[in-house]
């Protein structure tokens, strides 16, 4: 992605969002999130997409916008508790390259889960000076099997989530990681 290219307009509705983040959902489709099974290969795929998709950069700028005035508008995040907001945009699909794409609105832990074929997120900050699972506001992967309490500490942020094939297990057993 040029960094140095106008930011788009941000999403109005879901339609719209899906259609805004489609060279995002190209390139994770082809980054094959499900193949990265080592630590740097997960490193890899986060270097890869901050290179592509900057944080602060034009695209992911548009993102952030229409995630906040999404929520505020009631078109996001519409269902959960006060801390753990969330919505589903989209189910996995051709249009999606075969990615669910789901946005919370979190702050403090959310419920813990695994991700099978792996889990790329995109997390901006709402309020405060928020860290998701530690990590400041950017491009996270959750690499296939790895289980976790997701958590933003420190403030608030909103996440965008893409999983592969919408592979996600709500009831991971006892000891994995």
């Amino acid at each position: 992605m040029n960094d140095a290219a106008p930011t788009p307009s941000p999403a109005t509705d879901k339609p719209s969002l899906i259609a805004l983040l489609g060279p995002v959902l190209a390139r994770v489709a082809a980054l094959d999130p499900e193949s990265r099974t080592t630590a740097e290969a997960q490193a890899e795929l986060e270097r890869l997409l901050g290179e592509d998709f900057p944080a602060d950069g034009p695209l992911a700028r548009a993102i952030g916008a229409t995630l906040e005035a999404g929520v505020a508008d009631g078109w996001l995040c519409d269902r959960g508790a006060p801390d753990a907001r969330f919505s589903r945009v989209a189910k996995p699909c051709e249009e999606t390259h075969g990615l669910s794409i789901d946005v919370v609105r979190l702050a403090g832990a959310a419920l813990r889960h695994g991700h099978p074929k792996g889990e790329v997120t995109l997390g901006f900050a709402v309020e405060g000076t928020p860290r998701f699972d530690g990590r400041d506001p950017g491009w996270t992967f959750a690499g296939p099997g790895s289980v976790h309490v997701p958590e933003v500490n420190a403030g608030r942020m909103n996440l965008i989530y893409f999983l592969p094939q919408g592979s996600v297990d709500w009831e991971p057993k006892p000891g994995a990681s």
